[in-house]
């Protein structure tokens, strides 16, 4: 049994918490921490846990095997290092950071002390992802031609000034690192690394500074091309859309939903089984930090996650197509 400590409460460390704590036999949360006393007492009455009242306390703490860091994007990297170098297991929300060179430092830190670090894309669970993936590894869709995501959600509608997600330092690009992210994964997994970008990344409707209206074109290494739309301040939707030579697939990540249309035309609906993709991704942590199994997200696919999210927003602000390295 991994014992970890949340580390960032708030909304989503709740989310992660409800997802295992009393239903995992893999994993269980025994401490948290937040620089919010009562946020840290609220924390540890709600899910029976212990607490600590810094972050250097909690990760030189010997009983704490890893772990689920949810602060701020910013963030990410510093904490993550911190506790890699304290012999902590990580699991750490997506984005991986908010700059490359960051993520690569996790990356090389995680190498080198022998941890396991695992950024949480959980769409990677999902139904929809699983049936697609199988079609693809079964030459069902043919040669894949492009791909078309759109993960949006009016949340930044409602955001104040002084709200952690409301500045461009925490929301580079709008809604790419809240949402849009995701899509990128699941783009690249398809798609291959992204080698081109050209996007338009604009502010049309908050009250707060930042962007909240992202459009992004990718062409991939396997030879095909993309589209991402991700917006902050409109109603929610989460699609994933496949176009391959010998069918096109549509799909609602989020509902389950999957319809496919052959060359014939001949249309199929599929309603999926609704897989709790927090606790799967919690689970094959535990996995991973025993060494059962290895972690699905390589950390090279979350690092090239965070390159295209910094892409896109120099694309945008210099009105220009951004090579990226293979």
């Amino acid at each position: 049994m991994i014992k970890a400590a949340s580390v960032g409460l708030g909304w989503w460390s709740d989310e992660l918490a409800e997802s295992i704590q009393g239903k995992s036999k893999k994993i269980k949360i025994v401490s948290c921490y937040s620089r919010s006393k009562k946020k840290r007492i609220n924390f540890s009455k709600k899910f029976k846990t212990k607490y600590h009242n810094s972050y250097n306390a909690l990760i030189k703490d010997q009983n704490i095997d890893a772990i689920l860091l949810t602060t701020p994007h910013s963030l990410h990297a510093k904490h993550t290092i911190q506790a890699l170098r304290n012999g902590k297991h990580v699991f750490v929300e997506k984005p991986m950071a908010t700059k490359a060179v960051g993520a690569q430092k996790m990356l090389f830190t995680a190498k080198k002390h022998s941890k396991t670090l695992a950024v949480g894309h959980n769409r990677r669970f999902s139904s929809v992802f699983n049936y697609i993936k199988n079609l693809n590894n079964r030459n069902k869709i043919g040669k894949i031609l492009h791909i078309d995501a759109n993960f949006s959600a009016p949340g930044a509608l409602n955001y104040k000034k002084n709200f952690w997600r409301a500045s461009r330092k925490e929301s580079p690009g709008g809604a790419i690192a809240g949402l849009g992210i995701h899509m990128i994964d699941l783009m690249c997994f398809f798609g291959g690394k992204i080698k081109s970008i050209q996007s338009l990344v604009r502010k049309y409707a908050v009250n707060v500074d930042i962007d909240d209206t992202t459009s992004a074109i990718f062409e991939f290494n396997n030879r095909c091309t993309g589209n991402l739309t991700t917006i902050f301040a409109c109603p929610y939707i989460s699609t994933f859309n496949v176009y391959g030579t010998n069918m096109n697939i549509f799909s609602q990540i989020d509902s389950n939903k999957i319809m496919i249309v052959n060359k014939k035309g001949k249309v199929k609906n599929l309603n999926l089984i609704n897989h709790d993709t927090l606790f799967l991704e919690l689970q094959e942590f535990a996995d991973s930090c025993m060494n059962k199994k290895k972690y699905r997200i390589d950390n090279k696919e979350a690092v090239h996650n965070v390159e295209i999210m910094e892409a896109i927003v120099k694309s945008s602000s210099r009105k220009k197509i951004i090579y990226l390295e293979s």
